[in-house]
């Protein structure tokens, strides 16, 4: 009978219970709330950050916003909308279905954010919505394009693989895995390319449901390159994560193959200024200013080298694809020097090439 009572007892209370958590998920329902606010096609509402240009604003340069909010019961008295973080607010025109609109300063950031009021008195709170920064960009959408085109283009030839990865969203699709496989490939690019020019010309641009696609013309040109390569690929920004790029496609301006010049190495030594002299030429590594090279002293008697160790080559003149270098080198009648370039660029990008050259 007791053990009865007992489960009667717990049943009573986990009713009570649940009767409890629904009429407060309906106290809760009840507050007033915004349920919608756009800016034309961009979404305000869980947004931190929104970036307005001159296609969003109206012929007279205001920027609209409107939206949709319940009065949690009672009806909608008005909504009020703040751009300073709720220090000031101002009335929207309208109630459940509101607009409010301002002209905006060129590259001024507003800290928007909304609070409604119903017929009982009841004001939403401001934390609900929360704040979104919206900045005017006084450039139509081709020119924002061009902008983030051109900033990709200077990551590229400064081959700042960090910066330039920076610029592609991590949902990266082109290449499978994505981001990770194009991380590989421009870093492929950098190691291998010297004096790269990429020049990128936006021709068209659309908006297409959550992203925006651009039509644009590429010129590369870089180190051992004959003649300038050119193309057209096709570059979807997303509008919601600071248009870093989510694909690419057509004709691509990365991963291109390698020219593959052959590098030499020659030595001269001078027993007369006690050195020896290194050239090392390269025309894939025009504008790389430096080169490497390992360098060998053996002596004709028995024992260790001499010298066994790195020697850094100048390009000399700049831009000549033609460097050198010397070190202090007492070589006598029977001793030789070897000195060994690789050249690590090749037209099948898979072997390392070595070229030696030994004096006498």
């Amino acid at each position: 009978m007791g053990v009865k009572q007992g489960l009667y007892r717990s049943g009573i209370g986990i009713i009570f219970l649940f009767l409890l958590l629904i009429s407060v998920g309906e106290a809760a329902a009840a507050e007033p709330s915004i349920t919608s606010a756009k800016i034309g096609e961009k979404e305000l509402m869980r947004t931190s950050e929104v970036t307005v240009i001159k296609d969003d604003l109206t012929r007279d340069r205001q920027v609209i916003i409107s939206g949709q909010a319940l009065g949690g019961g009672p009806v909608v008295a008005k909504v009020e909308v703040s751009l300073d973080n709720g220090q000031t607010w101002k009335e929207a025109q309208g109630r459940e279905k509101w607009q409010y609109q301002f002209a905006p300063l060129p590259n001024y950031a507003y800290y928007l954010t909304f609070r409604v009021a119903n017929a009982d008195g009841a004001v939403s709170d401001p934390k609900q919505f929360g704040i979104t920064r919206l900045t005017y960009l006084p450039i139509t959408l081709l020119e924002l394009i061009q902008q983030q085109a051109d900033e990709l283009a200077r990551a590229y030839m400064s081959k700042n693989l960090e910066r330039y990865m920076g610029l592609i969203s991590r949902d990266y699709q082109n290449i499978p895995p994505g981001w990770f496989r194009l991380r590989r490939a421009i870093e492929n690019d950098f190691r291998s390319l010297n004096n790269i020019t990429l020049r990128f010309t936006v021709n068209q641009v659309f908006e297409l449901k959550g992203a925006i696609m651009a039509d644009i013309h590429w010129r590369l040109t870089h180190a051992g390159l004959l003649e300038p390569k050119e193309g057209y690929v096709e570059i979807h920004f997303d509008p919601a994560d600071h248009l870093k790029i989510i694909l690419q496609r057509k004709d691509l301006y990365f991963g291109a193959t390698i020219i593959g010049h052959n590098g030499t190495v020659q030595i001269t030594c001078s027993a007369l200024f006690g050195r020896c002299d290194f050239t090392a030429a390269d025309l894939d590594k025009i504008g790389a200013n430096f080169v490497t090279i390992r360098v060998r002293h053996v002596s004709v008697s028995a024992g260790p080298p001499l010298f066994d160790g790195n020697v850094t080559l100048t390009e000399t003149p700049p831009r000549s694809g033609t460097f050198s270098g010397s070190r202090a080198m007492t070589v006598p009648a029977g001793d030789t020097v070897t000195a060994t370039y690789i050249d690590d660029i090749t037209a099948d990008w898979r072997r390392n090439i070595r070229r030696s050259d030994t004096y006498p």
